[in-house]
Formats: C-alpha cells, sequence, structure tokens
C-alpha cells in the first residue's frame, strides 16, 4: 500500500492551512521584502479572520525550509530565487 503524505488534508478547508498561510506571507513580502514578525501578523490577521498564530508558525517553518524566506530577529526576509 502506497502512503501519501499530502500537505492538505481533503477534509481541512484550505483556507485553514498552513499552506495558505504561507501563501499569505509570501504575498505580503512581496510588498516589502523585510517585515517585522509583528507586523506580519498583524496585517494577516486584520485581512483574514481565520488566519491563526499556529498556521502562522506552521508556514513560516515551511518556507523557511523550502528556502523562501529566512530570519534576522525580529525580521522576516524575502529571499529571492
Amino acid at each position: 500500500m502506497e502512503i501519501k503524505k499530502l500537505l492538505i488534508s481533503q477534509e481541512q478547508d484550505v483556507r485553514d492551512s498552513s499552506v495558505y498561510a504561507g501563501y499569505l506571507i509570501l504575498k505580503e513580502l512581496k510588498k516589502a521584502e523585510r517585515m517585522s514578525i509583528f507586523d506580519l501578523h498583524q496585517a494577516l490577521k486584520t485581512k483574514d479572520r481565520g488566519f491563526t498564530y499556529s498556521n502562522a508558525m506552521y508556514a513560516l517553518i515551511f518556507l523557511f525550509m523550502n528556502g523562501l524566506v529566512d530570519f534576522d530577529e525580529p525580521y522576516i526576509y524575502r529571499l529571492k530565487i
């Protein structure tokens, strides 16, 4: 039996996933290459009420592991690909 690991569960709403939160983070970082983690969280929380702290942390881990963002306290940097 083949086991598939999915980034988004079939039962889960896409907008509640960390992948979607990562998309929102990258969209905000497109406007400014560097942003405070606090400003980023506040901006996304006001735009999308479903955006939670845990989704933000999982999304940032996902983006960091894929080489899309980097951190330098308290800033998040969008890396150019």
